[in-house]
C-alpha cells in the first residue's frame, strides 16, 4: 500500500471518528418519551415558533395556589443528562399531575445545538460567539440573535407565569470536590451555582442535605457555589427577578445514567419542598 493511499485512509478515519464524535444519540428511553410527546396539547407552548430553533415548553397547572417552577433542560447541546432529565420529568408530569401551584418544564431549550452536539449556536462573522450561547443571552432581545430571542421568549414565558423558582440542568467535566486537581483545572461537577438571595439560600441548603445523605463518594458529593455566571439563565431570574435561581452541574465524571439519576433527585427534593408532589 503506497503512501498516497495509507495518507488518506488516515484522513478518511480520523473525518469519521471526529464527526462520530459530535452528535449523540439519545438513549432508547428518552427516544421513546420524545416520540409519543403530544404533538398539539392546552399544556403545550412553542416558542420560536416558524423557526429552525422552535421548541415545546410544557405547562402543567393546577389551578390551586402554590408555587410556579420553570426547569430548563438542553441550554447546552453537549450536555445530554439535562435533556435527558428533562425529557422524563415532561413524562411523569403528563403521567401523575403535580399537587399545586404551575410548573413549565423546556426539556429541549437550544434545540439546534442539540442536534449538532454543540454548546452553541453559530453567530454571524464579527459577532462575539457567546451570542449563540443561551447561556449567556439573558434576559434576551426579542429583536436580537436567534438565541436572545430565545432567551427573551423564556423570560416573557417566566413571567407570565410569575415564577419563583428557576432550575437549569447543566453538566461539567471535572469533580468540583477533587481536591487533588490545581485550582486552574477544578472543574463545576456536582455543583449547586445559586444566586444567593433569602430564597435560594435557604432552598441550596435544603438540596445539599438531602442529596449529600444519600452520596457515599465524597468526591460525588454535591457543594454549593454563589453567583452563577453574568448572563446565564440562573444569574437573569435571581438578579433581575429575585428568585431562587439554580444551575444545577453534574460531573461528566459520573456515567450518563448517574447524571440524569442526581438531576431527577435534586429536582424531586424541590417539588417536594415546595409542596409540589408528594
Amino acid at each position: 500500500m503506497n503512501k498516497f493511499l495509507i495518507r488518506n485512509l488516515t484522513l478518511i478515519i480520523l473525518i469519521l471518528l471526529i464527526s462520530g464524535c459530535s452528535s449523540y444519540r439519545m438513549t432508547e428511553e428518552a427516544r421513546e418519551i420524545r416520540s409519543r410527546l403530544p404533538e398539539t396539547n392546552t399544556q403545550k407552548k412553542i416558542l420560536m415558533e416558524g423557526t429552525i430553533y422552535q421548541t415545546p415548553a410544557y405547562i402543567f397547572e393546577t389551578g390551586k395556589k402554590g408555587p410556579a417552577i420553570l426547569i430548563l433542560g438542553g441550554t447546552h447541546g453537549d450536555e445530554p443528562a439535562g435533556y435527558e432529565a428533562a425529557l422524563r420529568l415532561v413524562d411523569r408530569f403528563l403521567k401523575a399531575p403535580i399537587l399545586r401551584g404551575n410548573l413549565i418544564i423546556i426539556p429541549e431549550a437550544n434545540r439546534q445545538s442539540i442536534l449538532e452536539y454543540s454548546r452553541r449556536i453559530p453567530v454571524p462573522a464579527g459577532e462575539n460567539l457567546e451570542r449563540g450561547n443561551l447561556n449567556r443571552c439573558y434576559p434576551g432581545k426579542s429583536d436580537g440573535l436567534p438565541m436572545e430571542q430565545l432567551a427573551s421568549q423564556i423570560q416573557q414565558t417566566a413571567i407570565s407565569y410569575n415564577i419563583s423558582v428557576l432550575i437549569d440542568l447543566h453538566e461539567a467535566l471535572n469533580f468540583h470536590l477533587k481536591i487533588e486537581e490545581t485550582a486552574a483545572k477544578k472543574g463545576l461537577g456536582q455543583t449547586l451555582i445559586y444566586s444567593p438571595n433569602e430564597a435560594g439560600s435557604w432552598l441550596v441548603m435544603n438540596m445539599l442535605d438531602e442529596i449529600n445523605s444519600e452520596i457515599n463518594d465524597d468526591f460525588k458529593k454535591f457543594s454549593a457555589l454563589e453567583q452563577p455566571i453574568p448572563h446565564s439563565a440562573s444569574w437573569w431570574a435571581g438578579n433581575i427577578l429575585d428568585i431562587a435561581a439554580f444551575t444545577f452541574e453534574t460531573s461528566r465524571k459520573n456515567d450518563l445514567s448517574e447524571r440524569i439519576k442526581y438531576h431527577l433527585r435534586l429536582v424531586e427534593i424541590v417539588l417536594k419542598t415546595e409542596g409540589m408532589i408528594p
